[in-house]
């Protein structure tokens, strides 16, 4: 990976007064006459035809506007910087964008650079970028090119970062525009490449906002839904559109759906197209009597057989998943998922999820047992989904590379038991990763924690064992808002620190997401969601240094109080997934024992494997993190700094209250178990005071995925249950 940061050229001292038109952007409008009209053209461009020209000119002249905005405010000057076509060039000093190729003036100014920079121009890679000067003629130039249209929009946001602007958060109140004096501008050298290919957010739904999906392209992120309405912007922004999930079986063989051919055993399906498929031996008819034959009824043997019998058994995405060994029952699957990327629901994406059921059953016949084990399987569909996408391809069907990110996860987590098809696609076909339910007051390959030692020992059968039989590339699919979660105030930045360069380095991981963002409201999230893009962009990055950086440039004077509360909230809840997926289950449902395992104790207690902050400790965390937060609040702030800790003080409130009306709940069964009614009582009391501040709280639990959000805090809490259990113990 190139990277070069912040290197100093000398160049002559020039003022304002002294530039005959202060600086020029200069970008390929295109067939535009404005760069505003040519930077919001996205829904008339041809993203997907042959002709990449109007694509770029549609993206760079948005890295121009960008730069002009941003430039502009920063100097306190809007009028000093003109964007202009490259048809001609400016007098007055310079800012070109695009390459040499992309640019009329670029390639014209070219002698003027150093003369190896044609040579590692024609090196970029699509999202790699050169930001580099000189002085022509007495004035100043600054080149911006990436190796692709991405790359120069990428360039354009690195070199205004390089300049101090942040993009904290989503929206104009998380951004930091410093003063910068106008001869700064021509100090600034860099040539960066993205360490992981893939980085963003696993998402199905479209609910995402302009300014979320502007915050991504401003931190290098790539990934997010084809769901998404805005097609145009995520096209110009090159955020890749991604489909799938374990929604496809219901799509493309969910066992009530229409059966889609004309036949012979079934009247009234003539207007439809003549059947491929022989008769089931197994056919029984219109057996519901509904009047409609469907997938199921025409062939109950493409379905799992379980208990000596085919199954329908398919709800939403989960269930039992179809008969991986029947032929038909696959090339029917396969072909209607080609259909769906030509003119279906995906016909947009260039990136398929290409999972099967969410932990469901896999068929238990003969045929499919001797495929293997159920990864064995997961692969083999992966497999024949790839060769029917490609065989669209060869037919000129699909005009766009698609790549299938497939599950090695829960049911399929373990690596394959056996060789890969000998033409198994390694580029278009890549292992996801997702250590669900894995522990977070450890590193992932810490074995002080055995949940996380099994998951390394099962990642490592994936990317690196010598004796594996998966060859090929590996996303990371993280869980830092996991649909239990409920979109608590987590923090996540030593984990991150020390993780992500792990995948990386030691995992050979290229591709990076994490499932369920919340595209607003941020609060304390807003630090996981900035420091996961710097480090997949640039994996070496100092994070040590990034934290000096958030945290002076979005808190000012405040920076040491809520550095010292991040640090303290990451131990608050770094035991978040003992606490909601293991104790508020027991409190809902009022378990005798409700602290089982070492992982949690109510009072601090020390283990040598899968001990972590117990509640006790976890509420006072909590308590020191008010403190802070209060003492910062008293404080003389200014107004955006002021609105940020209110943004994060909201967060944090939903956080505490949860972990205090688990500990409410906690005392009061404690107590009531003893033969102590009062103080159970007392506990109870204090536990419904806040179920009904959590209750209140319509706020917190949404803006994530639909199954990680909660219409409350206190449905979002999952031990709301254990209020009525109480009653009757201390009634």
């Amino acid at each position: 990976m190139k990277y070069v940061r912040l290197m100093f050229l000398c160049v002559p001292t020039l003022t304002l007064a002294s530039w005959a038109t202060a600086v020029t952007i200069h970008v390929d409008f295109g067939n535009h006459a404005t760069v505003e009209e040519a930077s919001s053209c996205e829904d008339t461009v041809g993203w997907d035809d042959a002709n990449p020209g109007d694509d770029i000119a549609c993206t760079h002249s948005f890295a121009a506007a960008e730069l002009q905005r941003y430039l502009g405010k920063m100097t306190g000057d809007p009028a000093a910087f003109a964007a202009s076509d490259d048809a001609n060039v400016a007098r007055g000093d310079l800012i070109l964008v695009g390459k040499p190729e992309t640019n009329t003036i670029t390639q014209m100014l070219m002698p003027a650079f150093p003369p190896e920079l044609p040579a590692r121009l024609t090196q970029l890679g699509p999202e790699d970028f050169v930001v580099a000067q000189t002085v022509e003629a007495g004035r100043r130039v600054v080149l911006i090119a990436g190796g692709g249209r991405l790359g120069t929009l990428y360039g354009a946001y690195a070199y205004l970062e390089a300049l101090g602007v942040r993009w904290y958060a989503p929206g104009p109140q998380h951004e930091e525009v410093p003063t910068c004096p106008y001869e700064n501008l021509f100090t600034i050298s860099l040539q960066e490449s993205p360490s992981f290919q893939t980085r963003g957010f696993h998402a199905w739904e479209d609910r995402g906002d302009p300014d979320f999906l502007l915050w991504m392209a401003r931190n290098r992120l790539n990934y997010w839904c084809v769901e998404q309405k805005e097609k145009g912007l995520l096209h110009k922004l090159g955020i890749q559109l991604v489909g799938g999930a374990h929604i496809l079986t219901p799509y493309y063989l969910d066992p009530p759906l229409p059966y889609p051919y004309n036949h012979p055993q079934f009247p009234g399906d003539d207007a439809k197209p003549a059947d491929p498929y022989p008769v089931s031996p197994t056919y029984q008819g219109d057996v519901n009597q509904d009047g409609v034959l469907s997938y199921f009824e025409a062939h109950p043997e493409w379905y799992g057989l379980h208990d000596g019998k085919r199954s329908d058994q398919i709800k939403d995405d989960a269930g039992d998943n179809f008969c991986t060994s029947n032929a038909e029952a696959m090339g029917e699957w396969c072909k209607n998922a080609v259909e769906d990327l030509i003119s279906g629901r995906y016909k947009d994406a260039t990136i398929m999820n290409a999972w099967a059921l969410d932990g469901g059953r896999w068929c238990e016949c003969d045929a499919c047992k001797a495929q293997g084990s159920a990864t064995d399987r997961n692969v083999f569909l992966v497999y024949c989904y790839d060769k029917a996408i490609k065989a669209a391809q060869a037919d000129k069907r699909i005009q766009r590379t698609i790549r299938l990110l497939f599950l090695a996860y829960y049911d399929v987590i373990e690596p394959p038991t056996k060789p890969l098809p000998a033409d198994f696609d390694y580029n278009t076909c890549i292992a996801t990763y997702f250590p669900i339910g894995r522990n977070y007051v450890y590193a992932i390959d810490d074995e002080r924690s055995s949940k996380n030692a099994e998951y390394l020992r099962n990642l490592t059968g994936w990317a690196i064992a010598p004796e594996r039989n998966y060859r090929g590339q590996i996303c990371i699919g993280e869980y830092y808002n996991v649909s239990g979660y409920k979109c608590l105030p987590i923090c996540f930045m030593n984990t991150m620190a020390h993780d992500i360069p792990y995948y990386y380095k030691e995992m050979g991981a290229r591709h990076f997401h994490y499932m369920h963002c919340t595209t607003k409201n941020w609060g304390n999230k807003a630090l996981t969601n900035w420091q996961m893009a710097r480090q997949l962009w640039n994996v070496n990055v100092d994070t040590a240094a990034l934290w000096t950086d958030y945290f002076n440039g979005r808190y000012g004077v405040a920076a040491p109080s809520m550095r010292t509360f991040y640090e303290t909230l990451e131990k608050m809840l770094s035991n978040v997934t003992e606490l909601k997926y293991g104790l508020s289950g027991r409190l809902n449902e009022g378990a005798d024992e409700l602290f089982p395992n070492n992982s949690l104790k109510y009072a601090p207690a020390t283990f040598a494997v899968d001990d972590g902050p117990d509640l006790q400790e976890i509420v006072q965390f909590a308590n020191e993190c008010r403190a802070l937060l209060d003492g910062v609040r008293a404080t003389a702030l200014p107004e955006r700094v002021a609105f940020r800790v209110a943004e994060d003080e909201r967060l944090f409130t939903y956080g505490e209250r949860t972990v205090r009306f688990y500990d409410a709940l906690c005392r009061a069964f404690m107590r009531a178990r003893e033969g102590k009614k009062d103080e159970g009582r007392a506990a109870l009391t204090e536990a419904e005071a806040l179920a009904a501040q959590l209750l209140a709280d319509t706020e917190s639990t949404q803006y994530a995925s639909s199954h990680a959000n909660d219409p409350n805090a206190l449905e979002a809490s999952r031990a709301k249950g254990a209020l009525p259990i109480l009653h009757k113990l201390l009634d």
